[in-house]
C-alpha cells in the first residue's frame, strides 16, 4: 500500500508548570488526521532541546511545522519564545478557545495527552493566527500593569482590615501601626511603579506618541491606556474591533431553547486585567465625558440598569483606545 502523502503537520503541546505534553499529528491526502507520535518533555530549556530533537526524527522535514498551545498563565512563555526562535510557526490560543473546541469532538476523557492530541487536531483543522514574540517594552508594562493591580487589592485588602481594628473594642495599638506602615508601603511602592511605567513608555517614542493619542479621551489616564495597550501586545494579535471585544470578555452572549430565553450577558471569557482598568475608567467617563455621559444616561431612561451600562461604555472605551492607538488619533467626540 502506498504512503498517503502528508499535506499539513502541527504539534499539539499542553503545558503545565513542571512538564510538556507533545503531540505531532499529521493531515493526509485522503482528508484523514493521523497522530504520529506522543512525547512528553521537562518545561525547561533542556526539555525543549530534547523536544527539537524529538521532532527533527518524527516530523516531515518537506513540510512547515505549525505549533499550537495555549495561554497557561506564565508556563507556556519560555516554550513559546524558544519554538518561535527556532523558526517554527506558532500559535498561542485562549484556553476558553481550546475548550470550545475540545467540547466539538466525542471526548469525555480529559488527559494532559489528550489535550495535546486535541491542540494538535485543532491546529490541523483550523486556520489560527500566529503568535509573534511580544514588543520587548510592552511585555515588561504588562508584568508591571499585573503588579500593579495585585498592590491596589492588598492594599484594599490591608485598609479593611484597618477599618475594621480601629472598631474594634480595645484595639491593639501595636497592630494598627503595623497596618498602617504595611499600607503606606503598599501606597509607595504603587507610586514607584507608576513612575517606571511612564519612563518605559517614553523610552519608545512611538509607544510614547500612540498613547498620548490614547488619553485625550476624557475619562481613561494613562494607567488604564498603558494597561490596555501592554495587555494587548499593542494589539498586534487582534485584527478587528468585535475580535479585540471578544479577547476582552465584553461580547454579549444570548441563549435561547425553545420558549425558554435568558438575559443577555457578557461572557466575561477574557483579560480580567483589561475589564478591571476599563471599569473605572467607565465610571469616569460619565462625569468626564459628554458623549457618552450622554448615552450611558440614555440607557438609563430607557430602562437598563445601571451595570449594563457601564459595560456598554467600557466596550465603547476600548473600541475607542484601539481606533486612537491603530489610527494614530485624538479623541473626537464624533468617534464611534
Amino acid at each position: 500500500m502506498s504512503k498517503k502523502v502528508t499535506l499539513k503537520q502541527c504539534l499539539g503541546i499542553d503545558v503545565s508548570m513542571k512538564k510538556i505534553d507533545c503531540c505531532l499529528s499529521f493531515y493526509t491526502e485522503d482528508l484523514k488526521i493521523k497522530v504520529v507520535a506522543t512525547s512528553g518533555y521537562e518545561n525547561n530549556p533542556d526539555g525543549f532541546v530534547k523536544l527539537r530533537e524529538w521532532l527533527n526524527r518524527k516530523q516531515d522535514n518537506s513540510l512547515a511545522l505549525h505549533v499550537n498551545m495555549e495561554a497557561t498563565g506564565t508556563y507556556h512563555e519560555e516554550a513559546a519564545y524558544f519554538l518561535a526562535g527556532v523558526g517554527y510557526r506558532l500559535s498561542v490560543i485562549q484556553p476558553t478557545k481550546g475548550k470550545q473546541y475540545a467540547k466539538s469532538l466525542d471526548e469525555k476523557n480529559k488527559t494532559d495527552k489528550i489535550d495535546a492530541g486535541m491542540l494538535a487536531r485543532m491546529g490541523l483543522e483550523r486556520d489560527l493566527m500566529p503568535w509573534s514574540r511580544p514588543n520587548e517594552q510592552l511585555r515588561r508594562l504588562k508584568r508591571m500593569s499585573r503588579e500593579r493591580i495585585g498592590l491596589i487589592r492588598d492594599r484594599n485588602a490591608l485598609t479593611n482590615q484597618l477599618h475594621a481594628l480601629n472598631h474594634s473594642f480595645d484595639a491593639f495599638r501595636d497592630s494598627v501601626e503595623r497596618l498602617k506602615e504595611r499600607i503606606a508601603l503598599a501606597t509607595k511602592q504603587l507610586g514607584e511603579i507608576e513612575t517606571q511605567m511612564r519612563e518605559l513608555t517614553d523610552s519608545d517614542p512611538e509607544l510614547s506618541k500612540r498613547t498620548k493619542h490614547v488619553i485625550t479621551i476624557p475619562g481613561v489616564n494613562f494607567v488604564t491606556a498603558i494597561t490596555v495597550i501592554a495587555e494587548t501586545d499593542g494589539f498586534a494579535n487582534v485584527g478587528n474591533r468585535r475580535q479585540l471585544v471578544s479577547y476582552v470578555g465584553l461580547d454579549v452572549v444570548m441563549k435561547e431553547s425553545g420558549t425558554l430565553s435568558w438575559r443577555p450577558h457578557i461572557s466575561k471569557r477574557g483579560n480580567a486585567y483589561i475589564r478591571a482598568g476599563l471599569y473605572m475608567a467607565a465610571v469616569s467617563s460619565i462625569i468626564h465625558n459628554k458623549t457618552l455621559k450622554t448615552y450611558f444616561n440614555r440607557l438609563k431612561d430607557n430602562g437598563k440598569p445601571g451595570k449594563t451600562g457601564i459595560v456598554a461604555l467600557e466596550r465603547k472605551l476600548l473600541v475607542l483606545i484601539y481606533t486612537l492607538y491603530k489610527n494614530g488619533q485624538d479623541y473626537s467626540p464624533d468617534h464611534r
